[in-house]
């Protein structure tokens, strides 16, 4: 598996100088990075070509739930160019009430990744994990409601944890259906203001990252939302843990 990074812990660096922290992130030696919906405004072939220049893949692309609806738009043409593992995008709501519109939203965005020679993977917070539909669960649910035989999944194991479920579990359920694992850390599940590096919580990072080895997963993806310490300094210390216990 190929170690990556989610560009949203650089947001605010990257709206500041986006090819100048792409090149220091690339210092870092890991093998790609995930784009969370910033592109530096570079069209699609231009930002792969800077990408195969300071030697860094691409991880996977975020874009916002209503983009992907789409089906001409550019955001597939990205994903091919930069040979994406997936496009994809995330959802907080009440998905006991909002479960049939969302499984709308990301069966058309299956379909429409598809027809445009793509893969789209979901990727969960924890409300999937704490709604409830006619008693079942509501990632479950929406999984059966959408019904896409190549839907993928993107498991944050910090979130999945939070919501009350184990990651291991969940993993090996979809594991044909993995290609991106995100890998976060947190002190207090319950508390989002304790996210740390990893190893410096109590997510069970060494069994999530076992359990994705015996899946379909190409990508460990590192993502921390906060930081106390500057994002360079956490993803150092992360990715240190990472590679010692990959």
């Amino acid at each position: 598996m190929k170690i990556g990074l989610q560009l949203y812990n650089f947001r605010k660096e990257l709206k500041a100088d986006f090819q100048g922290t792409l090149r220091e992130i690339a210092k870092l030696g890991i093998d790609g990075v995930e784009f969370a919906g910033d592109y530096g405004n570079m069209q699609p072939q231009e930002l792969a070509d800077f990408l195969a220049e300071i030697k860094l893949e691409c991880a996977g692309t975020m874009f916002p739930a209503a983009t992907l609806q789409e089906p001409e738009n550019i955001c597939y043409e990205y994903a091919r160019v930069l040979k994406s593992p997936a496009l994809t995008f995330s959802m907080m709501c009440n998905f006991t009430e909002l479960h049939a519109e969302k499984s709308q939203m990301i069966k058309t965005a299956v379909k429409n990744a598809n027809a445009n020679g793509c893969d789209f993977s979901y990727h969960n917070h924890w409300d999937e994990f704490l709604c409830k539909i006619n008693g079942e669960f509501a990632m479950e649910y929406m999984i059966r409601e959408i019904d896409e035989p190549t839907l993928l999944l993107e498991p944050d194991v910090c979130w999945v944890t939070r919501g009350g479920h184990s990651p291991i579990q969940f993993l090996q359920d979809h594991a044909s259906a993995i290609k991106q694992v995100h890998l976060k850390d947190i002190k207090i599940p319950s508390e989002y203001n304790t996210l740390t590096e990893l190893g410096n919580g109590v997510i069970d990072l060494k069994g999530s990252i076992a359990a994705a080895k015996k899946t379909a997963c190409q990508w460990l993806i590192y993502e921390q939302d906060l930081t106390e310490l500057t994002p360079m300094e956490s993803a150092r210390i992360s990715l240190k843990w990472l590679k010692d216990n990959l």
